[in-house]
């Protein structure tokens, strides 16, 4: 009560804001307009729009304020870094709210791994909230460390940080009424949550039975065509901008007058080299207004469309009665951010963080070289092509002959020591003379392990082991570079300018020794294993061909 009563005497200019920034240019998301007035701050919240006096003030003359902005869907994991650091990386870039979906780290140590990421983002400069992972493991032919049931799943919705059921990517699961995940669904909302979605180039009937039983979102669009059906259909379409996967700049040619309240910005999988660098929503905004975008519309779409999205009513816009979450900068298109505000609070440039602290992430012994041997049943070999910019994979055949000169691919079981391994064969990636091998292998994070011979191949996949998981580059039988990833093999809580300098350098070895541009190695390897992308991917069971939803053979 003396909160608001504070807050009501402020609007009514019975006393003084905490903060007013003067004359600022003020992007109103609601009109699709920019007006110069003053923003009144009380507490955490805006209070008042119009002529203010404060204890403290920010003279915003030529300076633009838009909402703060919200990623509608990440993977925290893939950033390598704990949620306390992330926080720390994407405050900065004026990303006040993110929207989780823990199942990388699910995949890996199940309910455990999941509490793990939320009393950690207690400590965040941002709010972070969660998505239940629905697909743990992705499919029910995975070899992942965990399995949660709708039973398991069913005890976190109290959290006030879950705002529901996390992407849907067995889309066979939903079509074919498999309880387990229908069971899933009806608890998210019988729990009045969202549902997101995972559809990458569904039919039409699919596409229904996705969206009759609840799942409004989607993040697999990649194509102008398919994103328009399914907004026409009532979807939200989340334009993706990861590492990998850079789909935005199509995607925005299909954002017009009428239908931009159903789009969305999200990262899904970004390397921390690419947040540092390039940033995070605040890159999804300036590629957008660049590829032809209307620059309030696409501050609407990273701010107001996302809250609206997924029921977050206290923010998403300036004005009174919305949370002080605010982004001060001088550029409408270069998005130059000078100050960033979080409820209420100027934020301050610097990283503080507590290191994590869990059990051995790796379950097996040294592998012996003789595992990467393949021995030919037919004349054609199917051979996983890489797509640049893209996830998508293309399957190829080619004589026996001409794989000579391909690099091999290997996936290996590393929780239960089932001895489960399978090397095939992949082209696009170009290794030349060495090896890489990684714990971060979506989304059972199993071990993958990329070379130009077995000998390298070998070295790299037992100096992970002996590591205890993370990423190794060797080159002619010596260790190169290495980075440790003690949390589940896919997540460090070192400060995150270390572990950017250490993707640095691996990123330019791996392109020195012949990655071509436009490829992320890393990223690119640790989706290889994921089996619900289209078209051609690899696990430690066989190789597995979406569009017909089973394994094949190597040779044929």
């Amino acid at each position: 009560m003396k909160i608001l009563k504070e807050n009501i005497d402020v609007a009514m200019k019975r006393g003084l804001a905490d903060i007013v920034l003067k004359n600022a240019s003020i992007i109103n998301v609601y009109t699709q307009e920019i007006e110069v007035q003053d923003i009144a701050i009380k507490h955490d919240m805006i209070v008042g729009i119009g002529d203010y006096q404060g204890k403290k003030e920010l003279d915003c003359s030529n300076l633009y304020v838009a909402p703060g902005f919200i990623d509608s869907h990440v993977h925290i994991e893939s950033a390598m870094v704990v949620p306390e650091l992330f926080s720390q990386l994407l405050i900065k870039k004026g990303v006040t709210t993110v929207i989780a979906d823990p199942h990388e780290i699910a995949n890996v140590m199940g309910i455990k791994g999941i509490k793990m990421m939320f009393k950690n983002s207690e400590k965040a400069k941002n709010d972070i909230y969660f998505m239940l992972p629905s697909c743990v493991p992705a499919v029910d032919f995975e070899d992942n460390g965990a399995f949660l049931n709708a039973k398991k799943l069913r005890k976190l919705y109290h959290s006030e940080k879950v705002l529901g059921l996390g992407e849907v990517m067995d889309v066979n699961a939903v079509a074919t009424n498999n309880d387990e995940m229908l069971k899933k669904i009806v608890d998210a909302k019988k729990a009045n949550k969202n549902i997101d979605g995972h559809a990458p180039k569904v039919n039409l009937n699919e596409l229904n039975a996705y969206l009759c039983s609840g799942i409004n979102t989607d993040h697999e669009c990649t194509d102008v065509d398919e994103a328009l059906e399914k907004v026409k259909y009532g979807m939200y379409v989340l334009m993706r901008e990861g590492s990998q996967a850079r789909d935005l700049t199509n995607l925005v040619k299909g954002v017009n007058e009428k239908n931009y309240q159903r789009f969305l910005f999200c990262t899904d999988d970004r390397h921390i080299e690419d947040l540092v660098e390039a940033g995070s929503i605040d890159n999804c905004i300036r590629l957008a207004i660049k590829a032809g975008l209307d620059p309030i519309k696409a501050y609407t779409i990273a701010s107001l469309n996302a809250a609206n999205c997924f029921g977050l009513k206290d923010r998403g816009a300036i004005a009174p009665g919305k949370k002080a979450d605010l982004v001060i900068f001088d550029n409408l298109e270069a998005l130059n951010i000078e100050q960033v505000i979080k409820n209420g609070q100027f934020i301050k440039d610097n990283f503080h963080f507590d290191k994590v602290k869990v059990k051995k992430a790796l379950n097996l012994k040294p592998i012996a070289k003789s595992l990467f041997k393949t021995n030919p049943t037919g004349n054609l070999v199917n051979v996983i092509k890489v797509l640049p910019k893209s996830l998508y994979t293309k399957k190829v055949q080619k004589t026996v002959s001409e794989i000579t000169s391909f690099n091999k691919i290997a996936v290996i079981e590393r929780h239960k020591r089932t001895g489960k391994s399978f090397t095939g064969y992949i082209e696009g990636l170009g290794l030349k003379d060495c090896a890489i091998a990684q714990t971060i292998a979506h989304d059972s994070h199993n071990i993958v392990v990329c070379g130009s011979n077995d000998d390298d191949m070998m070295l790299a996949v037992n100096s992970l082991i002996k590591m205890g998981g993370g990423i190794v580059f060797c080159s002619q039988g010596k260790v190169l570079e290495s980075v440790s990833l003690p949390i589940g093999g896919i997540i460090s809580s070192i400060e995150p300018m270390v572990l950017y300098d250490k993707m640095t350098k691996l990123n330019k070895m791996a392109h020195d020794y012949g990655v071509e541009e436009g490829i992320d190695p890393y990223i690119t390897l640790s989706f290889m294993a994921l089996p619900v992308i289209p078209e051609i991917k690899i696990t430690a069971r066989g190789l597995f061909y979406y569009p017909q939803f089973k394994f094949i053979s190597l040779y044929e």
